[in-house]
């Protein structure tokens, strides 16, 4: 878009000072699910506890939380992603031959 016009300088001072600020938003460590990704998840008896924290029309989980119940749930999930990220590889590789 390029610099900004003279009358407004300082709109180019805001730009950079957002620019080189590497603060962490509040919510950087939180994943938002809904209530059917609770029951996905097989976590609706969180629904009331300190763990989730309601906004609007769904929760708040920490990304900690939700990382160890997604690997609770489907505890082979990244061996299949293994599988898949070779037989792409291995595509990829006979396809150019």
């Amino acid at each position: 878009m390029g610099n900004a016009p003279k009358w407004c300088a300082f709109l180019e001072n805001l730009t950079e000072e957002m620019e080189e600020s590497n603060a962490t938003n509040l919510y950087d460590d939180f994943k938002f699910v809904t209530a059917t990704d609770l029951e996905k998840l097989q976590a609706t008896h969180l629904i009331g506890t300190p763990m989730l924290k309601s906004s609007m029309h769904g929760y708040f989980m920490e990304l900690k939380a939700y990382q160890k119940l997604l690997a609770s749930n489907d505890p082979f999930a990244y061996e299949k992603f293994k599988k898949e990220q070779v037989e792409k590889r291995l595509s990829k590789q006979r396809e150019r031959i």
